[in-house]
């Protein structure tokens, strides 16, 4: 009998740290961890209630790391359910039953069927100090007034049944963190942390609060002490991660990312790392991580970021493929702009500036706020299209957000074609009036006097009133610093000006005009005809 009764004290103390190690394995997101102690408790011991309850997180905490229309989310979540359900079937009475099937309620959108269901563990948990945190963590999920008072009302009468329990103090910081009252989260985390110090999981929830108040420095105080104490604790490495990679820190922060994969090589985990890499700017890194992980399974969002890598890192032809099959598979309104504005910027590269131009107006369509930077792309390809008009009205659109000078010195250019092209002077001033801008907003820029001396030239082309020759000259006053790199504007004005005053019959001006453009370039035909005709005109003087 005393035989009997030690096997029986030991297989219960077994099973007790069974559910205690996989209770920590939750707090750590290690959800394979948590079904594997749970199957193999219950496979002993069918009627451990609470078993089914971490078996069910454990789903949960799976089906909320994939994207809502992934097929796998939907089976996760059954399979919660069917978790929690199992419990209850044993005991109706079971709390953490309904506070697990109001989690699913809630992850599926039906919030209402999560309030019946917190009710019912209200009333069977009301006893249990554990169950009241537990139901007040699902009521602060729900939100709202309701969820918040709720919360409140149940966290304080867990604390009437067990005062020193931190994780009362943990299930207020979580309250307050909900509602932005970051300050008062802050509070209850630090007394969570001096209560129980020897607990990481006080130390990670005080580094999240302190991370979203943007005290970066003392968020990663808070997770490097939650490592100390449990060098396993992977979700603190990604959160410290992150930090570094707010402070610009992308080695560290590529390590601590590494260090959590590691921990923790399930899919979300690497769609996260991936996503970090991508935004660090590691294009190659994030691309080699993604089609690694792309080879074992699909997925819509790392697909989508491989095309966003490829067309960063310059692979164009292969970003289009990648954006493509992405395409095909994502639902029409799950596509967002942002993928549009990439496709467009790739098949811009290749030179389909038509279909570029398609993709650049879907974008806007989808989120008008990308016209400033895509208006200008887009007409880019219109220009290059020799789509003169429509590349003006898009330039003019980008203007309607910013009045940056290169979008008027742009529109300057499409206007001063489309006089050539369409033989309207109109055209040449509206040029006049987009370059007139730039001219006064900076009035030391040489290439602007140079447009403006053509355009002038255009509405005088016999050079007759000589519309074009002070910004000639200005470009001749300007350039003469930096004559090698204004070269081309230099040896323009003095075409311009030899030839005005060669009409005008003031030949010296006019040889030393044609001079100055030999100097510059010594095979110039108009140079080179001109000065033997001006010197012999000088002679005769």
């Amino acid at each position: 009998m005393r035989y009997l009764w030690w096997v029986t004290f030991c297989a219960a103390v077994l099973w007790g740290q069974s559910l205690s190690e996989a209770e920590q394995a939750l707090s750590r997101e290690n959800y394979d961890r948590v079904l594997s102690l749970t199957q193999q408790i219950l496979s002993a011991k069918p009627k451990e209630l609470y078993a089914y309850y971490l078996q069910g997180q454990a789903y949960l905490g799976q089906a909320r790391q994939l994207e809502e229309d992934d097929p796998r989310r939907a089976l996760l979540l059954k399979n919660a359910r069917e978790s929690f359900s199992a419990a209850l079937e044993k005991n109706n009475k079971f709390a953490y039953g309904y506070i697990g099937l109001a989690e699913v309620e809630l992850a599926s959108g039906a919030s209402e069927s999560a309030k019946n269901h917190l009710a019912k563990a209200e009333e069977y948990g009301a006893s249990d100090p554990k169950a009241l945190i537990e139901a007040a963590r699902v009521y602060t999920l729900l939100g709202g007034k309701l969820g918040t008072d709720k919360a409140t009302l149940l966290l304080s009468k867990a604390k009437t049944k067990d005062p020193s329990n931190s994780a009362i103090l943990r299930g207020l910081g979580d309250l307050w963190l909900q509602q932005n009252v970051l300050e008062l989260a802050i509070d209850n985390y630090q007394k969570a942390t001096a209560a129980e110090p020897q607990n990481p999981e006080n130390f990670y929830r005080l580094g999240l609060a302190y991370a979203k108040a943007k005290s970066y420095k003392d968020a990663a105080e808070a997770f490097r002490k939650a490592i100390e104490l449990d060098p396993g604790f992977a979700p603190a490495y990604r959160e410290l991660g992150e930090i570094y990679y707010l402070a610009q820190k992308y080695t560290q922060a590529k390590e601590n990312y590494q260090k959590y994969v590691t921990l923790r090589p399930e899919l979300p985990a690497r769609v996260r790392y991936a996503t970090f890499l991508y935004l660090s700017k590691d294009y190659k890194a994030a691309i080699q991580e993604i089609q690694a992980v792309l080879k074992d399974t699909f997925s819509l969002t790392l697909q989508r970021l491989l095309g966003y890598s490829l067309i960063e890192d310059g692979q164009y032809e292969e970003g289009l493929k990648a954006l493509q099959l992405y395409f095909d598979r994502q639902k029409p309104e799950k596509v967002i702009a942002k993928d549009y504005a990439f496709y467009a910027k790739a098949l811009d590269k290749v030179g389909k500036d038509s279909l570029a131009v398609v993709y650049y107006a879907k974008a806007i369509e989808k989120d008008p706020k990308l016209g400033a930077d895509l208006y200008p792309e887009m007409a880019n390809a219109l220009n290059t299209l020799g789509r003169y008009k429509e590349a003006a009205t898009a330039l003019e659109k980008a203007i309607q957000y910013t009045n940056a000078l290169n979008h008027y010195y742009a529109l300057g250019r499409i206007y001063y074609k489309l006089g050539q092209t369409e033989k309207d002077s109109t055209y040449f001033r509206k040029a006049i009036e987009a370059f007139t801008y730039v001219k006064d907003k900076k009035p030391d820029l040489v290439p602007v006097y140079t447009e403006l001396g053509r355009c002038h030239a255009m509405l005088d082309p016999e050079s007759q009133a000589g519309l074009a020759k002070p910004f000639y000259e200005k470009v001749v006053e300007l350039a003469q610093a930096e004559p090698t790199k204004y070269a081309n504007d230099l040896k323009e004005a003095y075409a311009y000006l030899g030839y005005y005053y060669y009409l005008k019959e003031d030949f010296q001006k006019s040889y030393d005009a044609y001079s100055r453009l030999k100097e510059l370039d010594p095979q110039n035909p108009q140079a080179a005809q001109a000065l033997p005709y001006l010197e012999n005109m000088l002679k005769k003087r």
